[in-house]
């Protein structure tokens, strides 16, 4: 039994063929997207620092917009 998939470049890219009848899209989607997360995340320049404050700044905003159903009359 061979491989269940075949690895090569061309170029700039690399190609990864792999047989339809072995394959559950659903997976190969979830993989592609961690892949494309994970290319996102390390060209990322956002430190835990910024992450953090922006977190912050987002929860706030989000707090003003909500907090009136909070207050009583």
């Amino acid at each position: 039994m061979g491989a269940a998939y075949q690895i090569s470049t061309e170029q700039d890219d690399i190609v990864i063929r792999l047989s339809k009848a072995d394959t559950d899209e659903a997976s190969l989607m979830k993989l592609l997207d961690y892949l494309e997360l994970e290319s996102i995340r390390r060209r990322s320049q956002l430190t835990e620092e910024d992450a953090a404050l922006l977190a912050q700044e987002i929860k706030g905003q989000a707090w003003q917009q909500v907090k009136h159903l909070f207050e009583e009359a």
